[in-house]
């Protein structure tokens, strides 16, 4: 919309100097062609004004194609910029992403007493016509990984209507949902994990090997990881956890992610030491703030 008012400014101040212009030359040229005879001049005004207002359509044409190409150049210009920076934010992401499974240390929600999935206690009701359409759209993802902007598309909307009801930042939702699975490559097995939450699900528990930093040092132990039945439990159990005491000053920073992630990592939801600078930078490099509330 702005480009095209640009243009139909440049086009209107092009033809203004041009009729202006065009008078003067007219005085001047009646002047000289008829003296200081004011009939005469003003005959020869007329003359040269019916002139120039039918050469206007043919003047106006060649203004919209000096106009076209200008702006033929400057798109391609941007395409290619575009081009460019998605290019650079692809392997952003490549770079952000790590092996899925990293998270350590997590609270058990059996322990807690959130094991009932239907609990409406911290879990603010999601069953809004929002989540209800994000949820639909998931009926037919099989799990697999995506590009960043297909990951955004497909569970963008579900994390923005979860976050709505449980104050999570959408970014923080997707952020680690993209860090734990590898942009979808992997959700432990057929368990839909999304965020590598260990105990017992819904749907049972899945015990796999998982990577863990202990004493400063990478080692693999096996682990038993929460089971779903649907992709959007995963999403609300989430949202249950960080709703807990132990996560409880990560949502005084709700309206502040990147602050968010720093204290998910100093309450200890993985142990991967560069955890927080992971979220950041993988918010930042796909813009997943635009999903927050």
């Amino acid at each position: 919309m702005v480009d095209y008012a640009n243009q139909l400014f440049l086009r209107g101040e092009i033809m203004r100097k041009f009729r202006k212009l065009a008078l003067i030359m007219a005085l001047i040229s009646a002047v000289f062609m008829t003296g200081c005879d004011a009939t005469k001049i003003l005959e020869t005004i007329t003359k040269v004004a019916e002139g120039i207002q039918q050469a206007i359509p043919k003047i106006k044409e060649v203004v919209d194609t000096v106009t076209n190409a200008f702006n033929g150049v400057t798109n391609n210009n941007t395409n290619t910029n575009t081009n460019t920076n998605t290019n650079a934010e692809q392997t952003a992401n490549n770079n952000a992403t790590v092996q899925v499974n990293t998270a350590g240390d997590q609270e058990d929600l059996n322990n807690n007493g959130n094991n009932n999935t239907n609990n409406t206690g911290t879990n603010a009701n999601t069953n809004t016509a929002a989540a209800n359409a994000a949820e639909a759209a998931l009926a037919n993802y099989q799990g697999g990984r995506l590009s960043p902007a297909e990951f955004k598309r497909l569970f963008g909307p579900v994390a923005r209507a979860v976050s709505q009801s449980s104050g999570v930042p959408a970014s923080i939702i997707l952020a680690q949902a993209a860090l734990e699975t590898g942009w979808g490559s992997t959700s432990i097995g057929d368990a839909k994990n999304l965020f590598g939450i260990k105990g017992t699900g819904p749907a049972g528990s899945i015990t796999v090997p998982t990577r863990e930093v202990i004493n400063g040092r990478s080692v693999t132990v096996n682990a038993s990881f929460r089971k779903y039945n649907t992709w959007m439990e995963s999403f609300e159990d989430h949202s249950r956890l960080l709703q807990t005491s132990r996560y409880a000053n990560c949502m005084r920073y709700r309206n502040d992610p990147d602050q968010f992630a720093r204290e998910l990592q100093r309450a200890g939801y993985a142990t991967d030491p560069q955890y927080a600078s992971k979220l950041i930078s993988i918010m930042r490099s796909n813009n997943l703030y635009e999903y927050n509330n």
